[in-house]
């Protein structure tokens, strides 16, 4: 085999790589091993618990799985994105059909790189351009600061859902405490009521006051839909352009929260509400960022840099809020780790298999599906394959579940 050094836009191509920093990169290009493998060599055998991930640079593999099934991946396609048959142990061994160029990560070497260039270190006050070019690296560059610093406006939980909370952990507090603060604000006791009465949660007596329908959705999900409800206020602006992004991350998180919600309904030891909720605040961060973009016209103006931004510090952000506003972990981890689709911390599955299952589903049969990887290739569906959610039945669960998605959808449109 022979080595040499991959140019740092060809890096970019690859997931792994989406979020770093032009220093990260260079990093990698210098110490990342690209090997040359002839055809018909086994790259990865069946099994193997080897930490070392691949990356297809030129050429085709076969992936042969313990059935003989097989299929390719050739490089260049959207398939060769993601590190090749990655899970732990391997569910395929991997053949080089074709003589082919592979970029090996090993053990522990991303974490590495990162730590080695974080993204706060490479931009210093001085060295912040001024020009429009580089008008996205100057709010960067602000964002970090502001958080390191404490500075950062982040945004308050609703003062109902801060209330409601308060009251919960009041043992003395009961069913008519809990309705007494939800009427202070008409409009979420009527969503209450409302969500008492949906076919969502099916109950054989009416609620016709607000105490009524706490009884019958119980205190914890009573709790969840407030804090769902009240959060909707929050994804507004008073800057056309950015309200129309708020628009359209509300929607974006309704259809999150939906499929998550039906997702936990169908996957053993899961909270349906407490998934809907993570759903919805998944994407809590790009709201404290859109904001901040409001002091950028240029940012504002142009929707690849803002996208750029919001990939970048979303999930920083987002979780700096959470722990503001007090949530637990669970919610916390769900923040840092949205679209992170090789996430594996746990055998069992957590919040963030199930949100990000969700999201992988949501782009069935958009665009961005080709950015994704294969559903089938990622953690978190064969943990979720754990539950009644099996490889065979994953699309056929939420073609069937559509009516209770809708119904989900309409609750939190109430």
């Amino acid at each position: 085999m022979e080595t040499e050094v991959i140019d740092t836009e060809r890096l970019k191509f690859f997931a792994p790589f989406h979020s770093l920093t032009d220093k990260q990169l260079d990093f990698i290009a210098i110490n990342a091993q690209v090997v040359q493998v002839a055809s018909g060599k086994t790259i990865i055998d069946l099994n193997s618990d080897s930490p070392d991930k691949y990356l297809l640079l030129e050429g085709t593999l076969k992936l042969r799985a313990f059935d003989d099934s097989e299929s390719d991946i050739e490089a260049d396609s959207v398939r060769a994105r993601n590190p090749v048959a990655q899970l732990r142990p391997s569910r395929y061994q991997v053949i080089t059909q074709s003589p082919c160029k592979l970029l090996v990560l090993k053990d522990d070497f991303l974490d590495t790189a990162i730590e080695q260039s974080e993204v706060s270190s490479t931009i210093s006050l001085n060295e912040t351009p001024l020009d429009e070019e580089h008008e996205e690296d100057r709010i960067l560059y602000e964002l970090i600061l502001e958080l390191q610093q404490g500075n950062f406006v982040l945004p308050s939980l609703p003062s109902i859902a801060t209330r409601i909370r308060e009251t919960i952990k009041d043992e003395n507090s009961g069913a008519n405490e809990i309705a007494q603060v939800i009427m202070a604000d008409p409009s979420i006791a009527a969503k209450i009521i409302k969500a008492a009465n949906s076919a969502l949660y099916q109950r054989r007596k009416k609620a016709e006051d607000c105490k009524t329908a706490v009884v019958s959705l119980g205190t914890k999900v009573t709790t969840q839909l407030v804090t769902s409800f009240a959060l909707k206020e929050l994804f507004k602006s008073h800057n056309k352009i950015l309200n129309q992004h708020m628009k359209k991350l509300w929607e974006h998180s309704i259809e999150i929260a939906s499929i998550s919600y039906v997702l936990a309904k169908v996957t053993p030891g899961f909270d349906p509400e407490h998934a809907m909720l993570a759903g919805l605040i998944h994407d809590i961060g790009n709201i404290a960022i859109l904001n901040k973009a409001a002091d950028h016209p240029l940012i504002v103006d142009s929707e690849q840099h803002l996208d750029k931004v919001i990939h970048k510090m979303h999930a920083q952000v987002g979780s700096s809020i959470l722990r503001r506003w007090d949530f637990s972990d669970d919610f916390i981890r769900v923040a840092e780790e949205t679209e992170n689709w090789m996430y594996n911390e746990k055998d069992k599955p957590d919040l963030v298999d199930i949100v990000n299952m969700a999201h992988l589903h949501s782009y069935i049969g958009s665009p961005k599906q080709k950015d994704v990887p294969i559903i089938d290739q990622t953690p978190a569906f064969h943990k979720l394959a754990l539950g009644q959610l099996t490889p065979k039945l994953s699309i056929k669960v939420l073609e069937k579940a559509h009516e209770k998605i809708s119904e989900t959808k309409a609750l939190l449109h109430l």
